[in-house]
């Protein structure tokens, strides 16, 4: 079933519903390492915390204190979770700049610079193993459920989300603006956070909007894939000066070709930026509230019959 909100329902229990789903799919992830495709379950599974971080900051003004506890294990799980998942992607990445620049990349330095990463990956998988890492995270995931079941959420309607909608967009509008004045790869991190958990929030809202808001929201999908594969960049950067994979001159060659696909990603990205971000948060909510009220069900007349 798709992460939306479904209409003619209460907020209260499609919020439970959302994030139980959420926390059942992590944990069936997680019961699936050991396996070949391992690596991508555990990405999976984190990706669904995310998710359900997102959700709560959706409906956190209006949401019971006791969601802090949930946010702040289900933050730990993300940490103890990202070596593993960041591994795959910096890979993933490589063969994309491998595709890119075949004529600037050696194919004797991709081979190498490939076959340390995935060295350096079992190395982490170890780790991770070593400190029963998926197992921590299952267990807190676990008892998370028994939290959310408990949960109240003290509003209805659109009025219920409209503060937490108004917050992610502002947060990733800011998020953008301090990027294009400051490139530094940790501003671009920052906003990358910001959008994913827009992205998410638009997911979640388009169905009550009639699907007017699909467009917008690929829009935001493809802003959150650009600046994944921009962070993926940075990580693979780091690897580059300090692994020695490669002799210098190769290193060098491969740094060169990183910070020209980290250019024309920031391109893109502001690009993106632009015409996602364009409207104030304000008007950007009252706009999304009128898609929201035409597509809800009439209210019945205080004497109608039901």
């Amino acid at each position: 079933m798709a992460f939306r909100l479904k209409s003619n329902t209460s907020i209260t229990s499609e919020i439970r519903r959302l994030v139980l789903r959420q926390l059942e799919g992590a944990i069936r992830e997680l019961r699936t390492v050991g396996d070949p495709e391992s690596d991508e379950a555990i990405h999976d599974a984190r990706r669904r915390v995310k998710k359900i971080r997102a959700v709560i900051r959706l409906v956190q003004p209006v949401l019971d204190k006791d969601y802090r506890t949930v946010d702040r294990d289900l933050k730990n799980v993300s940490r103890m979770l990202a070596p593993v998942a960041d591994g795959q992607g910096v890979i993933v990445t490589l063969n994309q700049l491998a595709q890119r620049y075949r004529r600037a990349l050696p194919r004797r330095a991709v081979a190498s610079l490939r076959a340390g990463l995935r060295v350096r990956g079992a190395q982490t998988d170890r780790d991770a193993s070593a400190r029963g890492v998926v197992r921590i995270a299952a267990d807190t995931l676990r008892r998370e459920r028994l939290r959310v079941k408990d949960w109240t959420i003290h509003g209805e309607g659109f009025a219920a989300i409209a503060p937490g909608l108004e917050e992610s967009y502002r947060r990733a509008r800011q998020g953008m603006i301090l990027a294009w004045s400051k490139p530094k790869a940790a501003h671009f991190h920052s906003w990358r956070r910001h959008v994913k958990d827009h992205w998410f929030h638009v997911r979640l809202v388009e169905g009550r909007c009639g699907n007017h808001l699909l467009v917008y929201q690929r829009r935001l999908e493809a802003l959150d894939g650009v600046l994944g594969e921009y962070h993926n960049l940075v990580l693979l950067h780091e690897i580059l000066i300090s692994d020695g994979y490669l002799n210098q001159l190769e290193t060098a060659r491969c740094l060169s070709v990183v910070s020209r696909y980290q250019r024309m990603l920031r391109r893109h990205a502001e690009l993106l930026g632009v015409r996602i971000y364009s409207d104030k948060p304000g008007r950007y909510v009252r706009r999304v509230a009128r898609l929201w009220e035409r597509t809800s069900p009439p209210r019945k007349s205080a004497g109608e019959a039901p």
